[in-house]
């Protein structure tokens, strides 16, 4: 494995002057001119990291947490009126119909929205992307502009998230060009014993004014800095994850040393596109040729952590913390050794949520009716059910077997598991729109 750290690129050097004394406030820091990053090195979104310059400090993994990519190129006419056909699907008041609005692509089942954002019209969903496409003959609007789940860069890796996601964008539109990179953000989790708590504002050296400190039930959780091109957070990841629990992420931490126990905290750099292109950065390999470049640039250049000294007024002369040097130290490397179960697709439920929070009728029928016995319950919970909705079936047009099957094809879109069939065994809607198309161009309509 080649490591190549470029603590002291020289491209970076030529960037010192990174930003103007712009107001950062609400306006955000501008960077103000275009700069060489360091092309030496790719990065692996799970490689833990044994650069510590702080004995006291220790990089668990670097990572890209947050990834947004956008592909020039127009519409397909086939795609267009499929795409169009099960945006109407998903509009229409009949839940028949709206189970229908779901989008196939290789092995993935995306479920169309019912509405766009502009400038886009359609909107596909699933576990790893959200897909905003622009309608055939948009102008000033990308083919697609897609958000890639931060459990899939985690899992999958960045390079193979974008290749997947490249594939789908072929089948959907005519990309005219590679995917650029409209946003990323670069983290670094670490455990560390430096009194991070006790970080007070003039500790920071930035041109940022705008700084947040960050509690939760009185326990110091983080620091927000920055608002706009560039921001970043330092906050602990591990009481974050008290509320919305990463097995996968734990699961990497204790590879790398984690016992478990010590709170794990992140420091995240988001960087927005505008701050991108004044780097030089615009496409997705040029961000992969640049992460440890654009790393320090962040940690040396924009922000750092320093050691206040009472007998000098220069704040920039101040030495850095050394926990802040072990995080400039973080290694991007392009070694990639995923083999881990990459993540679902779909976006169901977990089974804990459904053995928990899903239980909760089904034991307060129990409770209501009298039963201990969880069999005896069940089967009384069953046809206590069938009862109560085919009793409403003049008012609903449904009896329960036609209510539970209407609901499940609901659950089978929003959780992308597979195509619903079109009811009756009817022509599904999108093929007979597709029919009418063809049919259309052969009469010369």
């Amino acid at each position: 494995m080649i490591i190549n750290r470029n603590k002291d690129s020289e491209s970076i050097k030529s960037a010192e002057a990174t930003v103007n004394g712009e107001d950062f406030g609400r306006k955000a820091q501008h960077c103000t001119r275009k700069r060489t990053i360091d092309e030496g090195t790719k990065s692996s979104n799970t490689v833990p990291s044994t650069c510590i310059n702080d004995s006291n400090t220790k990089i668990l993994r670097t990572g890209i947490d947050s990834l947004y990519v956008s592909y020039q190129g127009e519409l397909t006419t086939e795609s267009s009126i499929e795409l169009k056909t099960l945006k109407e699907l998903a509009q229409s008041n009949s839940p028949e119909k709206i189970a229908l609005a779901q989008y196939f692509a290789y092995d993935h089942g995306f479920d169309v929205s019912d509405r766009g954002r502009h400038p886009f019209a359609y909107i596909l969903r699933d576990n790893w992307y959200r897909i905003e496409i622009a309608k055939l003959g948009a102008l000033r609007a990308p083919l697609a502009h897609s958000q890639i789940s931060s459990e899939l860069l985690t899992l999958k890796g960045p390079e193979k998230a974008v290749t997947d996601l490249t594939a789908i964008i072929e089948k959907i539109g005519l990309p005219s060009g590679p995917p650029n990179v409209s946003r990323v953000d670069l983290c670094v989790d670490f455990i560390t014993d430096h009194p991070l708590n006790a970080i007070v504002d003039t500790d920071w050296v930035t041109k940022a004014k705008d700084m947040d400190r960050y509690s939760v039930q009185r326990q110091f959780s983080g620091w927000v800095i920055g608002r706009g091109k560039i921001s970043a957070r330092l906050y602990n990841k591990t009481l974050e994850m008290n509320k919305k629990p990463r097995p996968y992420l734990e699961e990497l931490w204790i590879e790398s040393g984690w016992d478990g126990h010590q709170d794990v905290w992140r420091l995240e750099f988001q960087i927005r596109r505008d701050c991108l292109r004044d780097l030089d950065i615009i496409t997705f390999e040029n961000l992969m040729h640049n992460l440890a470049g654009l790393w320090n640039y962040s940690t040396q250049n924009w922000l750092r952590l320093s050691i206040p000294n009472e007998n000098d007024k220069t704040q920039t002369r101040w030495p850095t913390a050394p926990v802040w040097e072990s995080l400039q130290s973080a290694i991007w490397t392009g070694n990639d050794k995923l083999t881990r179960k990459p993540p679902a697709k779909g976006r169901p439920p977990t089974y804990h949520y459904l053995f928990h929070t899903g239980l909760s009728a089904y034991h307060s029928f129990m409770a209501m009716e009298g039963i201990n016995d969880p069999s005896e319950g069940a089967h009384a919970f069953h046809q206590a059910a069938k009862r109560y909705h085919d009793s409403r079936e003049h008012f609903t047009g449904l009896d329960f077997y036609d209510y539970v099957a209407q609901k499940v094809a609901l659950k089978v879109r929003a959780y992308n598991t597979y195509r619903n069939p079109p009811p009756d065994d009817t022509l599904h809607p999108v093929d007979e729109a597709m029919a009418k198309a063809y049919r259309k161009q052969r009469d010369g309509e």
